[in-house]
């Protein structure tokens, strides 16, 4: 049995992979350990990845032929690993990546692999260590070795992100959801489809290279909480709002940057057909939201955004 390597997994996207690879690969899984996986089928290893001695004592006694990463988000942790670790019996190393890499002011959607990366993101250093990241990829690996996935928004069961639990949470409260006018265009990916895809990537079904993942079509805001509206069967108070005019920061009340963000996924459809309807994956989002233990609790900066935005309205 083949051995891989995740770079993060026990939240979110990664908790998702380990699902899909678990029973085909003898699959082990390095993070700080704060969330153990407690899973007979993952051999867990723990260590902090900025810290170069843990990562060698950790990593040094194995051999791994595939590596995923979802955890890195910049190339001084992929430098540690690389350090850390035998690279020459790896075969595969899949790196997620981001569509915040576009240079979307000089770009029209949707934006495609060869399109220029960088300029001035709202995502800001994130989105210019991700293309660091890609880039020392591409310099200190074989092309054939290497997959990068680039995805819009994530969503699904397990996000831990305020996104459409924000929504399912004002919606439940009966608070307004203040929408911007701009009403931009979105596109998502369901965690489980880029879940299958990453363990396409793995199985050889699409070659290496870089390969943007997301749904065929995009959304506007206001679409995107109408269907949230279906799965719940509850109405929501939509009050679109000028956030410009207000002189108020679009992520301090919604979840979203005010720009179009839509990927071209056609070159990864020649070879993935997989794709949930987005209706069947917020039910599932809902479903999960549902049963969580513990109540949505708001952070201070976005209970302060909502507010003032209500005063503002309300002047």
């Amino acid at each position: 049995m083949k051995k891989l390597l995740i770079m993060g997994g026990s939240y979110f996207i990664g908790k998702h992979v380990v699902n899909q690879v678990k029973n085909r690969f003898d699959t082990y899984v390095l993070n700080r350990g704060n969330k153990p996986l407690s899973d007979d089928l993952v051999k867990e290893l723990y260590a902090d990845r900025n810290d170069l001695n843990q990562m060698k004592s950790v990593l040094i006694n194995h051999r791994f032929d595939y590596v995923i990463d979802i955890s890195a988000t910049n190339q001084r942790q992929l430098e540690i690993l690389f350090l850390s670790m035998d690279l020459s019996c790896v075969e595969k190393f899949i790196f997620i990546s981001s569509s915040a890499v576009y240079n979307i002011k000089e770009l029209q959607i949707p934006f495609k692999e060869t399109d220029a990366l960088g300029g001035e993101s709202p995502f800001k250093s994130y989105a210019h260590h991700k293309i660091e990241a890609e880039r020392f990829l591409s310099q200190n690996l074989d092309e054939s070795q290497l997959i990068i996935l680039r995805p819009p928004i994530v969503y699904g069961e397990d996000n831990y992100v305020l996104r459409e639990r924000l929504i399912f949470h004002l919606i439940e409260q009966h608070q307004p959801i203040y929408v911007p006018k701009t009403n931009n265009i979105i596109q998502f990916v369901y965690v489980k489809d880029l879940a299958v895809q990453i363990l396409e990537a793995l199985t050889g079904i699409m070659p290496s290279g870089i390969y943007n993942v997301g749904d065929s079509q995009g959304v506007s805001f206001y679409h995107w909480i109408h269907l949230i509206e279906k799965v719940m069967e509850m109405r929501a108070e939509v009050i679109f709002v000028d956030h410009q005019k207000m002189k108020i920061d679009i992520r301090s009340f919604f979840p979203f940057f005010d720009y179009d963000n839509v990927l071209d996924v056609s070159k990864i459809k020649t070879y993935s057909q997989v794709e949930t309807p987005m209706l069947i994956g917020l039910k599932n989002a809902f479903h999960d939201y549902q049963q969580l233990k513990d109540p949505i609790m708001l952070p201070d900066t976005l209970k302060e955004g909502l507010t003032k935005v209500r005063e503002l309205l309300q002047e």
